[in-house]
């Protein structure tokens, strides 16, 4: 079987966790683990929930110029790494 995700190798396995054991799909490239309950959350989709505003889009903000640009020069020049000494 072919990974969905790099098509790679899948190969079955069992997943033992908290005292249940579910058969399961996993790549031995990638490590991606598909089970039946994975794939039918992925094939449902997210549906919108009633009663709840959707997120809202934010604009972009430019960044302010890093600290680092502030700094005088001779300060990170001067430094006792940059000339070689300790």
């Amino acid at each position: 079987m072919r990974c969905g995700r790099c098509a790679g190798m899948s190969v079955p396995e069992i997943i033992s966790e908290g005292g249940t054991r579910l058969a399961a799909q996993r790549c031995i490239h990638c490590g991606d683990v598909v089970d039946g309950v994975i794939l039918r959350n992925r094939h449902a989709g997210q549906r919108p929930r009633p009663g709840r505003a959707r997120t809202p889009a934010y604009s972009r903000r430019s960044l302010p110029p890093p600290a680092l640009a502030s700094w005088p020069a001779t300060t990170i020049l001067d430094h006792p790494c940059r000339s070689g000494g300790a």
